[in-house]
């Protein structure tokens, strides 16, 4: 090899490095100013953890909501509480409050009124908490926390409680007297509600540290998993495309609050047909279930099937948006379920209160769904976003139960709740991919 041909292949080679470093560098950057993402990049890819996921950041509500501000611990909100709107100084924790509220993914929520015993058992105050996710399937979900913990202090509180430290694979967990493979066990003795990991139902589950985050789940092989997931030897969420891309397409509007996702056991589902006796009920006879189907058939025009299901609560500069993303392999199959599904919305009628959906979004002033496709990590998004006008601080302090002459304007986070409701109420006839070689078969 000549020296120029050696000095270009030199240089080509440190080109080819910078661009690596370049491409981790944006990859990391990207992780630490997505939370949603950086919690993703916990989990594993197992299907244990990725069936439903519940996702909330209660820093983003300091974002979209200014001047709204985090109480900085249990005795502040008190005294925010106590003071009912009268102290000047507590009013951003006090539009903090009466945003948050309002939120569907935060299940930790139950949690925060034994805050002030919190911090002797596990080592943080409930206010510590930046952003949560749960994930997985009962009995083996996972808590995963993020914030501005004392790690130290939550070593102290569970060593205080039996627990000791082992490192596995590198990793730190703490594991119960009776080992990290009796986080299952039951008792009732021990019951302490200010306990979020497993304390509901007098579980010791075992605990992993990672930076500066805390992970928890009664089942061992999760565990083994998030293990496995943190070492590389196996795939986290945030390595897959599809997740990637619904964080890219949620986070370009504004400040994205919570989210809720569907994958697995629950995609598979929406391509099954709901049984007509939960919409007939006792008229639910052989000769009407039938005619149903044949006069269901008339105007269906089927969806293709997605990867993933998602929603999120986003609040831009003057809208909150509830928003419902479907992730595809193909830009055809995108653009074929964006063509439809703007009937579907405008013809289903919910199973759960039996109501137009367009009622259910007129009431929550949504004029009219924008639906758009957002190409990324070589997926295509179907983003059906329901927006309506952002309410101001002065109008988020007069939404009280006892206040009846409440402003023109839907209450923060309410867009969400009925979209997260409807899910979980399997109110969501209006996104199934049954095909129409199966409605056809249901109709002789």
């Amino acid at each position: 090899m000549s020296k120029n041909h050696r000095l270009h292949f030199i240089s080509l080679f440190v080109l080819v490095l910078a661009l690596l470093s370049f491409s981790l560098i944006n990859a990391q950057d990207s992780l630490d100013s997505q939370p949603l993402l950086k919690m993703l990049a916990n989990i594993p890819n197992s299907s244990l953890s990725r069936t439903e996921l519940y996702f909330n950041d209660r820093k983003a509500v300091e974002m979209a909501y200014p001047p709204a501000k985090v109480p900085k611990d249990w005795a502040e909100f008190k005294a925010m509480s106590d003071a009912k709107g009268k102290n000047a100084e507590l009013l951003p924790v006090d539009i903090w409050w009466r945003v948050w509220r309002n939120q569907q993914s935060a299940l930790t929520a139950r949690y925060m009124m034994t805050s002030d015993v919190m911090p002797s058992l596990v080592g943080f105050d409930y206010f510590q908490i930046e952003q949560e996710m749960t994930y997985g399937t009962p009995p083996a979900q996972t808590l995963q926390l993020a914030g501005h913990f004392d790690l130290d202090a939550v070593r102290a509180a569970f060593s205080s409680r039996g627990y000791t430290r082992q490192d596995k694979d590198g990793l730190e967990m703490w594991c119960p007297a009776d080992g990290c493979d009796s986080g299952m066990k039951l008792n009732m003795a021990d019951r302490n509600t200010a306990n979020p990991f497993g304390g509901e139902l007098g579980r010791s589950q075992p605990l992993i540290i990672k930076d500066g985050t805390l992970i928890s789940s009664p089942n061992v092989t999760v565990m083994q998993d998030h293990i496995d997931s943190a070492t590389g030897n196996e795939q986290s969420l945030a390595d897959l495309p599809q997740y990637r891309a619904v964080v890219d397409a949620f986070t370009a509007d504004g400040s994205l609050m919570q989210a809720y996702f569907w994958d697995g056991e629950l995609i598979a589902q929406m391509s099954l047909l709901s049984p007509v006796s939960v919409i007939l009920g006792e008229r639910a006879t052989p000769e009407l279930v039938k005619k149903y189907f044949q006069d269901l058939l008339k105007t269906y025009k089927p969806i293709p099937a997605y990867q993933l299901l998602a929603f999120a609560d986003v609040a831009s500069d003057s809208e909150q948006i509830g928003e419902v993303a479907l992730v595809y392999s193909t830009e055809a199959d995108a653009k074929a379920a964006a063509e439809v599904l703007p009937a579907r919305i405008n013809d289903y009628v919910s199973i759960a209160i039996k109501r137009p959906l367009t009622g259910m979004l007129k009431d929550r002033r949504v004029d009219e769904p924008q639906i758009d496709i957002v190409n990324s990590n070589g997926k295509y998004v179907v983003v059906i976003k329901l927006a309506t006008r952002k309410a101001t601080p002065e109008e988020i302090q007069q939404f009280d139960i006892a206040n009846t002459n409440t402003p023109d304007v839907t209450a923060p986070g309410l867009v969400y709740r009925m979209l997260v409701s409807a899910a979980i109420q399997r109110d969501l006839g209006w996104l199934s991919t049954v095909s129409l070689a199966d409605l056809e078969a249901a109709a002789k």
